[in-house]
């Protein structure tokens, strides 16, 4: 195990000399995470990927990048493509390399589990042959076309402005949320009330983290503020923790693919009996509310911080994480010393299960996707952005698009936003909807109706989520080092009430010490 790996999780984190793959060359950019505008966070996150799909889909231009690629290739393989390999070759020996002089990488080196918790993975997934190999192309693809109306349509200042009315709009937002909690406590109020506000609120600010949560960090200071991007945490589903990762840089480039974390953020509670999964699923998540994540935020910092000395850039203390850990912790004490108690647990649990529903609405992760990816124009089969266009759903709740991007946890818009992830607000999004529709329809993509979310969507995931048999417990695979399981494996116990049971506790504790998700 590395010595940055997680005990808890099974975290496996890459050793040796840094290395990114960009198109098949490999990079060393560990002075450029320094510099790069979007702050060094994303290369710490990636380190030991191939991240071709993020440099051509999260940047505005990303043509303009390749005169920086060619000064940061490692100099041992320049001009070389480096060919993905499933045998990985040893990384040490009874004559290591000197840790002052590494081998170069090769794809073969990549973090099979792209280091990230293994049970958010399918237990046979390999990053360096599962990856997928989409068509994203800087000029010819159908990203390229949508980028290039969009930047003869909006410049950055434009999209900035709707950023700022953004903001605008979650400060208020945020101020009612705040105001409303004060209301209870004085009796000033109804319970019903306060109810129902906290669950619109909730929605609406953690959709406004989920924009925040793709902008740039400017992390090269001590602290991290302000404290839009863990807005994302404020539902009590959201975790900004990993969601930069997992949400941002796995969900958005590999939709639908064995790499898309997102598929499989639930999965655990399938393993419960349909009877016990409400129970089960609540307690674990009230877990990962109250102390769970704060746990996990400690394994971090502990286990799988990066190496200062080698990236010379100090990590930011997340400033804005733990605020909002302390203020979902004042709410509920507030509430318990005030007697209201019974309120907040109401709110908690409406608001918790309307968000779990809400994040797997937004795809149709209950199927497979080839009947859908069939409805794509042959040529454009394999293009990333004719993809992310047919396999997102927009959503609507009251029919009124801006309304919509609250009250959807800002998922009215969600097919430009996978197709621009990098726009920084919802606004942004709705505004440049008719120029993605537009390169669409020229391209021959029919522009699906938004699908309502409380009488379409709804049903679907509730019958997937609630009713379907349980699954068997995920076989993950030993940790490097540990010798192979028995072959075959074994059984997994009968499905008596006592397992049952069991499960159940298992699955509940887990989310109090900050074990999955």
């Amino acid at each position: 195990m590395s010595d940055r790996s997680s005990p808890f999780t099974g975290t496996v984190l890459p050793r040796g000399r840094p290395f990114w793959i960009v198109d098949g060359r490999a990079y060393d950019f560990t002075e450029w995470m320094k510099l790069h505008p979007g702050g060094a966070m994303w290369f710490r996150q990636t380190e030991g990927r191939d991240i071709s799909a993020l440099l051509h889909t999260y940047h505005r231009e990303p043509a303009r990048l390749r005169k920086f690629l060619a000064k940061y290739e490692i100099e041992e393989l320049i001009g070389k493509t480096v060919q993905p390999k499933i045998v990985v070759p040893p990384r040490a020996s009874e004559t290591p390399f000197p840790t002052d002089n590494p081998p170069p990488p090769a794809e073969g080196d990549l973090l099979p589990k792209l280091g990230i918790p293994p049970f958010l993975l399918a237990p046979d997934f390999d990053a360096r042959t599962d990856l997928p190999k989409l068509d994203y192309r800087d000029s010819g693809s159908l990203l390229a076309e949508i980028r290039t109306r969009l930047n003869a349509t909006f410049s950055k200042k434009d999209l900035k402005r709707y950023d700022r009315r953004f903001d605008i709009v979650t400060f208020i937002i945020g101020a009612v949320h705040v105001a409303t909690l004060v209301l209870l406590i004085i009796d000033l109020l109804p319970a019903w009330a306060f109810v129902a506000i906290m669950v619109v609120t909730r929605t609406s600010l953690a959709g406004s983290g989920h924009y925040h949560l793709h902008r740039k960090w400017k992390d090269q200071r001590r602290y991290t503020m302000p404290i839009g991007k863990a807005l994302f945490d404020i539902n009590y589903v959201g975790t900004s923790l990993i969601g930069s990762d997992g949400h941002v840089l796995l969900h958005h480039p590999y939709l639908g693919s064995g790499a898309d974390v997102k598929k499989t953020f639930f999965d655990s509670m399938l393993q419960l009996h349909p009877a016990l999964r409400i129970p089960g699923y609540t307690l674990h998540k009230l877990g990962i509310c109250l102390t769970g994540l704060s746990f996990r935020a400690r394994e971090i910092a502990k286990f799988e911080r990066p190496r200062r000395e080698e990236s010379g850039v100090v990590d930011a203390i997340r400033t804005d994480f733990w605020f909002i850990r302390a203020w979902i912790l004042v709410e509920f004490i507030a509430c318990l010393v005030t007697g209201h108690i019974v309120a907040w647990l109401v709110q908690f649990v409406i608001t918790l299960w309307f968000n779990t529903f809400l994040v797997v609405a937004s795809h149709d992760f209950e199927e497979e996707t080839e009947d859908e990816l069939a409805a794509i124009p042959e040529p454009l089969r394999n293009d990333w952005a004719a993809q992310q266009i047919v396999l997102s759903y927009d959503l609507t709740v009251v029919g009124n698009r801006w309304v919509d991007l609250f009250l959807s946890a800002g998922l009215s818009p969600h097919r430009v936003h996978h197709v621009l992830p990098w726009q920084g607000s919802g606004f942004a999004n709705l505004a440049s909807e008719t120029t993605v529709r537009d390169a669409c329809a020229e391209a021959g993509i029919a522009w699906e109706r938004p699908r309502n979310l409380i009488f379409n969507r709804f049903p679907a995931v509730m019958k997937h989520y609630l009713l379907c048999p349980a699954k068997p417990p995920t076989m993950l695979p030993p940790p490097p080092g540990a010798p192979p399981p028995p072959e075959p494996h074994p059984a997994p116990p009968p499905s008596t009430a006592r397992h049952q049971v069991g499960a159940l506790a298992r699955y509940a504790a887990d989310g109090w010490r900050g074990v999955g998700v």
